[in-house]
């Protein structure tokens, strides 16, 4: 099975629609979204619209559950709390009951699909150490754990009796003994330097996985959020990647 792999689209339509693409040039057979639709920038519900009529699974985000008013904007930056709230008043009443539905941690077969860390979901721990991974692995079952939430792409394997590594490769072949843990990065607002949008394939068969950088229009999604009046932070960071 060819999975495609994706997170932290931020409302950024144009980047989605380019992974999209590419998931489908790359032969992708069942597409996961692991959260947050929405948030930071200015098309919402076309986000939504595209996850609910192309994604096979859809995880809840942090942004996602502010959005739909589930939990506060409390812990938002400045920047962040803005756009959410701009976001709430601009979502559908079907986008919200889509969000509502979602779940915040799935597993099947060998994979775990989870926005921050199968350590407390709800809670949206960061995984930014290779002391948090390792709390990590304790925390699900199976051979893979795909993540998002801190918008930089990173593969991390661990082997019995051993401390997890982080791998130089984005595109690697797990080993008999070997589990991973992969940070699919950012589609819609990346943040390691690179602006490019990011995905995940993971094929089942060869048991390998490769990171996949898409570029697409960011001058567009910019003048986007320029005219829906969005902080200049947040659309000028788009171009580099941070």
């Amino acid at each position: 099975m060819l999975y495609g792999i994706c997170s932290d689209i931020h409302s950024n339509a144009v980047a989605f629609q380019a992974v999209l693409q590419s998931m489908e040039e790359n032969g992708v057979e069942r597409r996961i979204c692991l959260g947050d639709l929405v948030g930071y920038g200015a098309e919402p519900d076309k986000c939504v619209d595209l996850a609910r009529n192309n994604m096979d699974l859809c995880i809840i985000g942090n942004h996602d559950s502010v959005a739909i008013k589930h939990e506060s904007c409390a812990g938002f930056n400045p920047y962040a709390r803005q756009a959410i709230e701009w976001t709430q008043n601009h979502l559908s009443a079907e986008s919200i009951s889509y969000m509502r539905a979602l779940p915040f941690i799935q597993e099947e077969n060998d994979i775990c699909f989870v926005h921050a860390s199968p350590l407390s979901p709800a809670d949206w721990v960061y995984i930014t150490e290779l002391e948090d991974a390792l709390d990590a692995f304790e925390h699900f079952n199976g051979r893979y754990c795909f993540v998002g939430h801190t918008h930089s792409p990173v593969i991390v394997a661990s082997r019995p009796g051993a401390i997890p590594k982080i791998l130089e490769e984005y595109d690697y072949r797990i080993e008999n003994t070997e589990r991973l843990l992969v940070n699919v990065g950012s589609v819609g607002q990346p943040r390691d330097r690179d602006p490019r949008a990011c995905w995940c394939l993971l094929d089942t068969e060869l048991k390998s996985v490769r990171l996949i950088r898409v570029e697409y229009d960011i001058q567009k999604t910019q003048d986007q959020m320029r005219k829906a009046g969005m902080s200049s932070f947040l659309i000028d960071r788009l171009s580099v990647g941070r």
